[in-house]
C-alpha cells in the first residue's frame, strides 16, 4: 500500500487554501529531528525542495495527523464516544475564576487561565502552549512555564496561529517526559488527538486538551489591520477586549461597545474555517466558551474523569466558583444554554458536512 507523504498533503490541502495553519505536521517532523518542512507565509513548505526531500523519511505522520485528511477520524471518534453535534461530556456548568487580577483581564469567566495557573502552580504540568500577546492585538503561541506568565495570556483572539508547532519546546525542559497542557481551537486538538492514537512526540506528552468554542477563526492582517485599524478607523491601543456573542463587539477602554454583525465579516472568514464540523470542541478534556452563561461566567463542559476531579479540587480550594444548581438536570439555565450551544453546534456540523460533500 502506497503511503500518502508530504506532497500529497500539499496537493489535497495547503495548495487548496485547507490548512488549519495548527503546525502540527512542522511538529512532528521537528520532533523527529527531520526538520524537513517549515512555515512560510503561514503555510507549510520545504525550504529548499532539493534538499529537504532528502531529509524526508516519507513516513507520512505528517499526512495521516492532518486535521483536514479524514484518516484516523473514526479512530478518534470512537475513542471519544463521539456524537454529534457536540461531542460526549459528563456535565455542563457556568464557572468563574475567583482571582481579581484574572478577572480583570480574561474573557468571560477566566476559567483558562485560572486552570493552567493551577495545575503550573500545584506541579501537574511543566508548561502550558498558550497564545500570548505581542502588540498590535497580535499574539503567538508559545510554551509558558511560570505561572505568573500565565496571567499575562488571559483574553481571546481570533485568529490562528500555529499553536501545535510551539509543542516542540518540550525539548527546552530537558525532561524525558514533559506534562503539557495545551490551549486551542478544534482542529488544533484533534490533531493532537490523532498524534496520541499513533503515540508520537509532541502528542503524546500533553496531558490536559483545554477546548475553546470556536465558530470561525480570521486571518489577522485582515481582521485587525484591515478591517478594524483601516476600515474601522479604531486604534488599536484603545482597545480592551473583543467578543463574538452573537456579533462580534469590540469593547473599547472608556466601555464603548461596538458591535459588528457577522454577515459582515463572513467574507474574512479563513477558508478551512467551512470545512469544519466542530464548534464545542468535542475531543477535549474540557471545552470553554461564553455562550447562553451568564455575565462574568464561562460555559463549561467537563468531558472526563481527570477535569472533573480537578474542578473538584479547585472549587473546594476556592480557585474558581459555579453558579447557582447547574449539576440539577431540572436547571432552566443548563437547559437554556445546552439548547443555544447544540443549536450552534448543529448549524456548524451541517454546514461543514455539506461544504466538504462538495469541496
Amino acid at each position: 500500500m502506497e503511503i500518502e507523504i508530504f506532497e500529497n498533503l500539499k496537493k489535497e490541502v495547503i495548495d487548496k487554501n485547507h490548512c488549519n495553519l495548527c503546525g502540527a505536521c512542522i511538529a512532528v517532523c521537528e520532533a523527529n529531528e527531520n526538520n524537513a518542512i517549515y512555515l512560510k507565509d503561514n503555510r507549510p513548505e520545504y525550504k529548499n525542495f532539493s534538499a529537504d526531500t532528502k531529509k524526508c523519511l516519507e513516513c507520512g505522520i505528517c499526512y495521516l495527523i492532518c486535521g483536514q485528511i479524514p484518516k484516523l477520524n473514526h479512530e478518534i471518534e470512537k475513542k471519544y464516544s463521539f456524537k454529534p453535534p457536540i461531542g460526549y461530556y459528563r456535565y455542563l456548568t457556568c464557572m468563574r475564576t475567583t482571582n481579581p487580577e484574572i478577572q480583570k483581564n480574561a474573557q468571560d469567566g477566566g476559567i483558562v487561565t485560572t486552570i493552567l495557573k493551577y495545575l503550573l502552580e500545584k506541579n501537574f504540568i511543566d508548561g502550558a502552549v498558550v497564545n500570548k500577546p505581542i502588540g498590535n492585538w497580535d499574539a503567538a503561541p508559545e510554551l509558558i512555564t511560570a505561572s505568573d506568565n500565565i496571567v499575562k495570556t488571559a483574553g481571546t483572539r481570533y485568529f490562528n496561529t500555529p499553536s501545535v508547532q510551539a509543542l516542540g519546546g518540550y525539548k527546552k525542559l530537558e525532561k524525558d517526559n514533559p506534562r503539557l497542557a495545551f490551549v486551542g481551537s478544534p482542529c488544533q486538538v484533534q490533531t493532537i488527538r490523532k498524534m496520541q492514537i499513533l503515540k508520537i512526540r509532541p502528542g503524546i506528552y500533553v496531558k490536559f486538551l483545554i477546548g475553546l468554542f470556536c465558530m470561525e477563526n480570521f486571518n489577522y492582517t485582515s481582521l485587525i489591520k484591515e478591517k478594524i485599524e483601516r476600515d474601522l478607523r479604531i486604534n488599536l491601543d484603545r482597545i480592551k477586549k473583543m467578543n463574538i456573542k452573537g456579533n462580534f463587539f469590540i469593547e473599547l477602554e472608556n466601555n464603548e461597545q461596538i458591535e459588528i454583525p457577522l454577515k459582515d465579516l463572513s467574507h474574512l472568514v479563513r477558508e478551512n474555517c467551512h470545512l469544519c464540523t466542530d464548534f464545542t470542541n468535542v475531543y477535549a478534556d474540557v471545552s470553554v466558551g461564553g455562550i447562553g452563561a451568564p455575565a462574568g461566567y464561562s460555559t463549561v463542559l467537563v468531558r472526563t474523569k481527570k477535569v472533573n476531579n480537578l474542578f473538584v479540587k479547585m472549587v473546594n480550594e476556592k480557585e474558581i466558583q459555579e453558579y447557582g444548581d447547574l449539576h440539577n438536570k431540572n436547571s432552566e439555565i443548563k437547559t437554556k444554554i445546552l439548547s443555544q450551544i447544540t443549536k450552534l453546534a448543529q448549524r456548524k456540523y451541517d454546514s461543514g458536512v455539506k461544504r466538504r460533500s462538495i469541496s
